[in-house]
């Protein structure tokens, strides 16, 4: 029989892995003693739970420090975050500051074409011989005779002459009128009830001038409340100023008239306004306007054709406003 072979056995190791891990660690420990008991005067003799308690304290004062690293990184981001937005600001306000002389620049530009296209429009109106207005006023304006020498205004200013803009149609409409007579000396304006608008110049003209226009337009501004009976102011204007120098002209304006008594005060002023020769002194004009759903335009239509047609006068009848 042969010999047993003898098993080989590996040697055996004293300081394997384990141990190893075993002395780094104590090891480690030592010198994290060393480094408490140096820096915090730490007694040379500490139990177990000392050093429990210090590491716990190392950790948190660890803790503590991530988090205030944490906080200082979100104050820097905040920080770039507003410097951006500064930057972003300063450019945008700088953007509008040089986007002011381009506007400017593009606002002469357009004037500037603005101009022209007028320039260009007057000449393609003098091309085709578009008449101008005139400066000097004409002798006959929309059908009346402007060539009075005294100019007397009979108004209804009663409430539905005012409605809407219908005040302000009045006083451009007289203003039109003045401007229109070329030989105008003087002028007067009475309300249908035969009130002076100037209650101190009764049987009296006012004096033509720019001043007088102006003071005029202005007291018609105030000039209402009255009533809408025509006749009344035209017979007291006719019984104060028939005897009057000159030629004269008679203005009324209104938007109504009562019915039933025409025909009698159609006579009655024209035999007023007759002179000696059998002709009238005056020249009678209309001016009508038309309120929706006030006064009777027709009806103060009516009875003033009645009344130009006998005095050598005109209608005109006006849209509303």
């Amino acid at each position: 029989m042969s010999k047993r072979q003898r098993i080989k056995r590996p040697p055996i190791e004293i300081f394997n892995l384990s141990f190893l891990d075993i002395i780094a660690c104590a090891f480690g420990a030592i010198v994290l003693l060393v480094l408490l008991a140096k820096n915090n005067e730490v007694p040379a003799e500490l139990s177990a739970e000392d050093v429990a308690i210090r590491i716990e304290q190392l950790m948190a004062a660890q803790n503590r420090v991530a988090a205030l690293q944490s906080q200082l990184e979100t104050q820097q981001d905040e920080l770039i975050s507003a410097q951006t937005q500064a930057a972003s600001t300063l450019d945008a306000e700088q953007l509008l500051e040089s986007s002011i002389p381009r506007a400017q620049q593009s606002l002469a530009r357009l004037q500037g074409q603005a101009q022209s296209l007028r320039e260009e429009i007057r000449r393609e109106q003098a091309r085709l011989n578009v008449a101008s207005v005139p400066e000097t006023p004409s002798l006959n304006v929309g059908g009346i005779p402007t060539d009075a020498e005294y100019v007397i205004f009979v108004i209804d200013t009663s409430g539905s002459m005012s409605v809407g803009r219908g005040w302000q149609q009045v006083t451009s409409v007289v203003g039109d009128i003045i401007r229109n007579h070329p030989e105008l000396k003087g002028f007067q304006v009475m309300s249908a009830d035969g009130d002076f608008m100037f209650s101190n110049t009764s049987g009296r003209w006012l004096t033509d001038s720019e001043s007088m226009r102006r003071r005029t337009i202005q007291g018609l501004q105030n000039f209402r409340g009255g009533g809408s009976a025509p006749e009344v102011g035209m017979k007291r204007a006719l019984q104060l100023y028939r005897n009057s120098p000159g030629k004269i002209s008679m203005y009324v304006f209104g938007d109504d008239f009562r019915p039933g008594t025409m025909d009698a005060i159609v006579t009655e002023i024209t035999d007023l306004n007759r002179g000696p020769d059998g002709q009238p002194r005056w020249r009678i004009h209309g001016v009508g306007f038309h309120r929706e759903r006030w006064g009777d335009a027709p009806q103060f239509a009516a009875f003033m054709k009645a009344v130009v047609d006998r005095n050598r006068g005109a209608f005109v009848a006006l849209p509303s406003t």
